[in-house]
């Protein structure tokens, strides 16, 4: 069966079993259908997760992981779209992050993000985060 028409079929089924408002369906069913449970029962996910999290480049991740870069685009992406993506950072990675902001000659993101090898959103993310430390 296809994974559409195998998600056709839960929709289906949730509607016949919870009725006609998603809001109201059990978390764990609609988790079902968006597919979260397929890539949470593997270590390897997880790890893939947290690089990602961390701000590692899909091509720094494929090399390491030995997964293609299109597989690792795409997990970015089911993330992006389920809200899950919310960029983290070790204290080390911001003092690097904070080092180079100080050291570099008008720093920008994408600048940065080479200098580190990480995604330019990982550090407009961290850079707000910076300041916002910065303000308190």
């Amino acid at each position: 069966m296809s994974l559409n028409k195998k998600m056709a079929a839960e929709i289906r089924a949730a509607y016949a079993n919870y009725g006609d408002d998603p809001d109201k369906w059990p978390e764990n069913v609609k988790k079902e259908i968006r597919g979260q449970t397929e890539e949470g029962h593997t270590a390897e996910n997880k790890i893939l997760r947290h690089m990602i999290l961390h701000g590692f480049t899909n091509k720094y991740i494929s090399q390491e992981r030995s997964r293609t870069p299109q597989y690792i685009q795409k997990l970015r992406g089911r993330m992006r779209r389920r809200d899950e993506l919310d960029y983290q950072a070790t204290p080390d990675e911001l003092a690097q992050l904070k080092y180079n902001l100080d050291h570099m000659d008008w720093p920008n993101n994408k600048g940065i993000a080479s200098a580190m090898g990480r995604d330019k959103d990982w550090v407009r993310c961290m850079r707000v985060k910076l300041r916002e430390a910065a303000n308190v």
